[in-house]
């Protein structure tokens, strides 16, 4: 008997380790003929330990055989076998292009679906410019998912499509998920375009709202302010990480040295709401920034406050605000806590204000 009659005899042994073992032994080996035995033993086999020791060796294997072999996995019931395939293929890296490029115009829409699966998890500029040619799918939800992976991909090559699509379709979710990937590969266009569909920022539906803020968080202005600050108010207790990332993202863009008297109102009213402590922690600390007199203060004031986020944030913001009347409010309040981690940003704001 030759080896590869031996593995394949022990692939299918009633002994567990050995089914296993074999699995390994074939892909170590580098043997291509275990190749079909392996795809054939993964279909029928029940330990879950052999199957996964089958899929970690056919992703160390490669060829034309193997992707050849693989493929067909894609259109299987079972949704382990359906993942063991896309995970197989993404490790073939570019053995499995052309095969994928056949198989993202598949009558089948889920064999689609698993296709840009795979490509995703290639993740090079041949990977996504397949996937951007399923932004022309038939199916809404192909090229919703098209649009999600060309934004985790931060593909920018891509940009001008999905600008073109977020001012054509009527689709919501398409709208939704055009947004967010917008905020990690957008431009200028993409400004203007955004501009454009939502003339009126404050009438957008409560759904496209979140996704509409996780763009401006990463591509809005001062502009944007005073949808913000107005969100504070309206709907404040429920997208408060929406409105805070948002907030954020403008202020840390727009280089300003001192906040509008009614935007510093506005956040001092949100951070003495129902917020929770972690929020008023980050503006706390993100009002550090800022040289308003009338922030040092409102550090000073929350600096004193029971809660320990609350404090810890007020600390933090002293550090960054720098002033020298700081130091006296923090070495006064080294001998008021035992609190470690605000001990340690104590003296990480006396540090800040030293230099």
């Amino acid at each position: 008997m030759s080896v590869i009659e031996e593995y394949i005899s022990d692939l299918n042994s009633e002994d567990e380790r050995k089914r296993a073992f074999a699995a390994e032994d074939i892909a170590y080996e580098g043997l291509n003929e275990g190749i079909v035995p392996l795809v054939d033993r993964l279909q029928m086999e029940d330990s879950r330990f052999v199957k996964e020791a089958i899929v970690n060796a056919l992703k160390t294997m490669n060829g034309t055989e193997l992707v050849a072999s693989v493929i067909p996995l894609l259109r299987c019931d079972d949704a382990f076998i359906r993942n063991a395939g896309i995970d197989i293929l993404a490790a073939q890296g570019e053995d499995s292009y052309e095969p994928i490029r056949l198989l993202i115009f598949d009558p089948d829409k889920d064999v689609r679906k698993f296709a840009i699966d795979v490509l995703l998890q290639v993740g090079n500029k041949s990977a996504q410019d397949l996937i951007a040619e399923t932004l022309d799918d038939v199916d809404i939800n192909i090229v919703i998912t098209a649009v999600e992976y060309l934004g985790r991909l931060e593909s920018h090559d891509h940009t001008a499509r999905i600008n073109t699509l977020l001012k054509t379709t009527s689709n919501l979710l398409l709208r939704c998920a055009c947004l967010e990937t917008l905020a990690v590969i957008g431009d200028n266009e993409s400004i203007t375009c955004v501009a454009e569909v939502y003339p009126h920022s404050h009438l957008i539906s409560p759904l496209e709202l979140y996704s509409y803020l996780k763009f401006i968080a990463c591509q809005g202005t001062e502009q944007d302010l005073p949808l913000i600050i107005a969100l504070m108010k309206d709907k404040g207790q429920l997208m408060h990480k929406e409105i805070i990332n948002a907030l954020g993202g403008i202020l840390y863009r727009s280089k300003l040295d001192m906040l509008m008297d009614d935007w510093l109102a506005a956040l001092k009213d949100y951070i003495d709401s129902g917020i929770n402590d972690i929020n008023k922690y980050e503006l706390l600390v993100m009002l550090g920034a800022f040289k308003n007199e009338a922030i040092f203060p409102l550090l000073v004031e929350h600096s004193n406050s029971d809660i320990k986020l609350v404090r810890q944030g007020a600390v933090e913001g002293l550090g960054r605000y720098g002033k020298e009347d700081a130091r006296p409010v923090l070495v006064r309040l080294k001998d008021l806590v035992e609190d470690d981690e605000i001990l340690e940003a104590i003296e990480r704001s006396l540090e800040l204000i030293n230099r």
